[in-house]
């Protein structure tokens, strides 16, 4: 029994004692043996969980060996240099550590094994135990998510030809993420922050403490904002490290603050870095991404200049496309905006006509026709996809172009709702891998559809006014639709919902077998989220009861 206070303790036991009794009958006494034997019983409980621990919780991909073994690793770890000075422990840094260091310092001798006694499997490179920052299984848990699902979404490595450039040879691109954050704390901060917090927003996953990523953020952008205080170099881990910040406020939705992290990024990049083509391809991949994640889900051009070009189908291509479709008893789909492109731009024309194409390739995809020797590789849909809307997001509205103010209000929306539209394509279903495989990529889309809903307001308004043609009333039906399935905010989707609800009793719709031929005549919504399709079922079953609120 560990001696927890001075002194002497006289204790009346034996072999068949069942309970503690004291040699002076007093209750003092009694309490001071019942604290003491507490205390016994709850340090043999502590040694068992860290012998389990030792022996459960190993960094990612390793195993642990016999201590007898013979074998010794050599393994290059990145080390600080020993001139390096250390981030000054104030007590603003020290209450950071405190937000994020979840069992005591003395624990992490125990909870890290030696790098002498366990052996790696699948070629990582196990950096835990060189690193003078304390681990625990909440941060296991978290780093295991990133090297397994954060970084694959966040970089899309479904994707081998990004950008047309050749796939990067790194064997395991993730596990050297987490290498070189853990040559600074500022660093190890915001990879912890930004894959905590799709935890908690995309995967809607809980932890011991609730406010874990917020914790998490707040102390590694205090620890950011001393790093350039300092004037400490500025290298690719510092890029990441922004780049894991920015990544935190766009899952909170707080665009304000993505701006900010964005306008410090480039600024850093440009200035000491070269520019955004100097960045590790792996950093350019999720920077790209990141971009125009932001950019479709606020409708603001993207910062990063670099388009992603590819080739237009080819008339071969194209016709034999169409034909398997119609073989396989569908109607190709987005005709329906050919049917009313009189009322748009030259320039909005072009754009739709390269929208038709790419949505042939894609539905071609979605139903599994049988000409895949001649559809081009999912690599070409999601580069065309964010072209386009590149396009459409920049688009201007040109009124010496359109002097009907109806039809540039119609135009525009529709223009927004194709890059709502556009914004889930990658990430719909047979565009991505098999979410239920460990290694896939699971990538979500999500859209502020604010603009969307003010821009239809005003059309739905616009209708009590003039009444709108059969085409018109079946298209906003369909973007009411679309608006149903694709936002985020619970008063968007019941905004959406209502107006969907509405125009499908005045249509007489009530069923998905008779929304089928316009969610045809324009562009797929099932195929966007697994859930779509019982979604608007549900709606349309449910129209005849609905009222459009104020």
């Amino acid at each position: 029994m560990p001696t927890h206070n001075p002194g002497l303790l006289f204790v009346n036991k034996t072999s068949r004692s069942k309970s503690l009794t004291n040699s002076r009958d007093d209750i003092e006494g009694l309490r001071e043996i019942q604290q003491h034997a507490q205390k016994s019983r709850d340090y043999e409980k502590e040694k068992m969980r860290r012998g389990r621990l030792r022996t459960s919780k190993l960094p990612i991909g390793w195993a642990s060996i016999s201590s007898a073994s013979t074998r010794t690793l050599t393994v290059g770890h990145p080390r600080v240099p020993a001139d390096t000075p250390a981030i000054k422990k104030d007590d603003e840094v020290e209450e950071n550590r405190n937000l994020v260091d979840l069992c005591p310092k003395e624990d992490a001798k125990h909870d890290t094994p030696n790098v002498s006694t366990i052996t790696p499997s699948g070629a990582t490179v196990e950096p835990f135990s060189q690193f003078q920052i304390s681990m625990n299984t909440e941060k296991y848990r978290i780093l295991e998510y990133f090297a397994q699902r954060y970084f694959p979404a966040v970089t899309r490595l479904d994707v081998p030809q990004f950008m047309g450039r050749p796939e990067s040879r790194s064997p395991n691109p993730a596990t050297l993420w987490v290498r070189n954050a853990l040559t600074d704390e500022v660093h190890f901060l915001a990879l912890l922050a930004a894959a905590s917090s799709r935890l908690k927003y995309v995967e809607r996953s809980h932890f011991a403490h609730l406010e874990l990523p917020e914790q998490l953020a707040d102390a590694a952008l205090r620890h950011t904002r001393h790093y350039l205080e300092q004037g400490r170099p500025v290298g690719q881990e510092l890029i990441q490290t922004i780049l894991c910040l920015w990544a935190v406020e766009s899952y909170r939705r707080n665009w304000d603050g993505v701006d900010g992290h964005r306008k410090m990024l480039l600024h850093l990049t440009d200035t000491y870095l070269g520019g955004f083509q100097n960045l590790e391809p792996y950093t350019q991949r999720m920077l790209w991404f990141a971009d125009r994640f932001q950019a479709a889900a606020t409708l603001t051009p993207p910062v990063i200049e670099e388009r992603w070009e590819t080739e237009d189908l080819t008339p071969q291509q194209y016709t034999s496309v169409i034909t398997a479709i119609r073989e396989h008893g569908r109607r190709p789909m987005a005709l329906g905006f050919i049917q009313v492109s009189e009322i748009f731009s030259a320039d909005f024309q072009k754009v739709v006509r390269r929208i038709v194409e790419l949505c042939s390739v894609v539905q071609c995809r979605w139903i599994g026709a049988s000409v895949q020797a001649l559809i081009p590789h999912h690599d070409w849909a999601v580069g065309r996809g964010w072209a386009i809307s590149d396009e459409l997001i920049s688009l201007e509205d040109d009124p010496l172009l359109h002097p009907s103010v109806r039809c540039r209000r119609l135009q525009d929306c529709i223009r927004r709702a194709l890059i709502a539209w556009l914004a889930f394509v990658p990430a719909s279903a047979n565009h991505s891998p098999d979410p239920r495989e460990i290694s896939s990529p699971v990538v979500r889309a999500a859209i502020d559809a604010r603009p969307l809903r003010a821009r239809l307001a005003g059309i739905i308004e616009s209708h009590s006014e003039q009444s709108p043609s059969r085409c018109e009333q079946l298209l906003v039906f369909w973007m009411a639709a679309l608006g149903a399935v694709a936002s985020e905010l619970v008063e968007n989707q019941e905004w959406f919902a209502l107006h969907f609800q509405a125009f499908a009793r005045q249509l007489e719709i009530y069923t998905w077998e008779d929304f089928m031929p316009i969610n045809e005549r324009f562009l797929l919504l099932e195929y966007l989220q697994p859930a779509n399709c019982t979604k608007l079922t549900w709606l349309l079953q449910r129209a005849a009861y609905a009222k459009v609120g104020d």
